[in-house]
Formats: structure tokens, sequence, C-alpha cells
């Protein structure tokens, strides 16, 4: 019996690996997050290589087994809200600046806001969840 950490999976999303972690757990494996603590200051963990999952050698069929028993697993949608929820505050925005400056550029026609062009362009710097494939390492069956 080996006590060596062996990796189960590398997952890009620090909610998915939670409840990868807490399922595990759950069952009485014995499981480490790898990167756990860069989740809170890390705008995005997929740069750090994501959250690695280790468990023991010894639980790894265990672990494997569970994981693959789970409803729902291999299953992925992308979820496109975050993208709608950004289109629509940029067409909020550009609806804003372009309504409160009409009337300044109508009796000054040297005004121009080029400041305020600019800003939206920092929406593209929100920090998002990363979606993707998760990577997992499972140990196949014996009996198949």
């Amino acid at each position: 019996m080996s006590d060596q950490m062996i990796p189960i999976a590398i997952i890009n999303s620090r909610s998915e690996t939670m409840v990868v972690a807490s399922l595990l757990d759950a069952a009485g494996i014995l499981v480490h997050i790898g990167g756990y603590n860069h989740g809170s200051v890390s705008i995005c963990p997929l740069a750090l290589g994501g959250f690695r999952l280790t468990v023991p050698a010894f639980q790894h069929a265990q672990a494997s087994a569970i994981i693959v028993d789970t409803p729902g697993f291999g299953e992925f949608n992308y979820s496109y809200g975050l993208r709608r929820a950004v289109v629509k505050f940029l067409l909020l925005w550009i609806g804003l600046v372009v309504l409160l400056s009409i009337p300044k550029i109508l009796y000054d026609p040297e005004f121009l806001l080029p400041n305020l062009g600019i800003i939206p362009m920092s929406v593209v710097g929100i920090p998002v969840n990363p979606q993707g494939y998760s990577e997992y390492f499972l140990r196949r069956n014996e009996e198949s």
C-alpha cells in the first residue's frame, strides 16, 4: 500500500474543483487540492495550470469509480449568460454616452469624449470563471 499522492484531475473552475473534492471527501477519500489558495487572488486559475486534485495511490481506484458513477459526469454545457450580460452592459453604456453627449456636441462642435469611449473597453478585463473541459486521470475498472 503506497501513500504516494496521484493526480486524479486538473480542473479549471474553482466551483467544480470544490464539488469534486467534497464528493470524494464525503466518500471518505483523502483529497488534496493543489493551487487552492490561488483561487481567491488569481484572475484566471487557468494561467496557473488549474486546480490539481490528488488522492493517495491506494484510494485512486475507489475515487475513479466514484467520479465515473456521478450523474452528469462527462457532460459539459457552455454558459452564454456572462457574454449576454457583458453585451447588454456595453450597449447600455454606449447608449448612455451617446445620449448624454449629443447635446454637448450640438452646442460645442469642438467637444469630444475620447475618454468616455475607452471606458467600455475596460469590461474586457473583467475576471470571469473560466469554462472548459476538465482533465481527469481515472483508473479503468479491472472487470471491464
